[in-house]
């Protein structure tokens, strides 16, 4: 893992050149989605997956995967002003966020968080974009769980009230992340 961010790059996953047959995070979903349906999801338009990588190798350090979704507006303990009729909001839908085991804990998660946050920001100057929405992984234990919820929380991700394991975050929130 590099020590400086500087030698970190995060890319459009290449399976041609990013080597993912190593990967583990320690949560066999998020290491098979990887492993094994990143490519063909990326290839029929339905996700876009972005890897961090030491600067000169192939190895992916980590990854996470976007792509775009719709969530009703009546999910949200407050209407926003201005939500269309029909009440759907557009969003940036998190599929996931895994750091290699050999990665975790020196702050590769939070870079690749804010890649996330850079990447809704753009699409919002292009597309409506209101919020950046996720599910939490319930695999594991309770404990692995709540901790999850907690990493995301941090970010200032809430949970929906009908369904706390589902959180979001609005684009004015991003944003505000992103000026500091």
């Amino acid at each position: 893992m590099p020590t400086d961010s500087s030698d970190l790059r995060i890319e459009h996953f290449d399976p041609a050149r990013h080597n993912r047959a190593g990967f583990s995070c320690g949560v066999d979903r998020l290491d098979n989605f990887l492993k094994l349906n990143a490519k063909k999801q990326q290839k029929d338009d339905m996700t876009r997956v972005y890897v961090a990588v030491e600067e000169g190798s192939a190895d992916i350090l980590g990854y996470h995967a976007i792509n775009l979704g719709m969530m009703d507006a009546g999910e949200l303990a407050k209407r926003p002003r201005g939500a269309p009729d029909h009440g759907e909001l557009p969003i940036l839908f998190l599929g996931q966020v895994a750091v290699n085991e050999n990665a975790q804990g020196q702050g590769l998660g939070s870079i690749l968080m804010h890649h996330v946050f850079a990447k809704a920001d753009a699409i919002s100057q292009k597309a409506g974009c209101f919020a950046i929405v996720l599910d939490v992984m319930a695999d594991g234990d309770e404990l692995a769980y709540q901790r999850r919820i907690e990493w995301y929380a941090a970010f200032g991700f809430q949970p929906f009230a009908s369904n706390p394991s589902r959180m979001f975050m609005t684009m004015k929130q991003v944003r505000l992340i992103l000026t500091v």
